[in-house]
């Protein structure tokens, strides 16, 4: 998403990351990766269950996830300590002003790439 910050802040996005593990460490990642974007802990994953977003075994050990890992290997980005939890994956929602849910991605499996083109038109529609 570094890639296309300005264009996001330019759409009127305001971006939120949400992870699984603890306060400290969403504190970690606010400092080392979200740069001005709020970083929130939610170690219960009930933001995960309510958006719909799969976690288990078979969405994490998937054989997607080794062309998933090589691809984003190749692009530079190295794997470091699996903090959180590591069954739990991830996605996008897009919400309109009024809180109304307008666009979703969800990993069907780890290391699935998100589509920014559908996000930043996603933003876009309801800026």
């Amino acid at each position: 998403m570094r890639a296309r910050d300005q264009e996001l802040a330019a759409a009127g996005a305001a971006v939120v990351f949400v992870g699984t593990g603890t306060p400290a460490m969403a504190n970690d990642f606010a400092a080392q990766q979200a740069g001005d974007h709020a970083v929130l802990s939610d170690q219960d994953r009930k933001t995960f269950a309510a958006a719909g977003m799969r976690r288990g075994l078979g969405a994490t050990l998937h054989w997607r996830l080794l062309r998933n890992a090589w691809r984003a290997f190749r692009a530079g980005f190295r794997q470091t300590k699996v903090l959180g939890d590591p069954w739990q994956q991830g996605g996008v929602l897009v919400f309109d002003r009024r809180g109304g849910l307008s666009h979703q991605q969800h990993d069907r499996v780890g290391g699935d790439p998100i589509d920014l083109d559908a996000v930043l038109a996603a933003v876009r529609a309801v800026s």
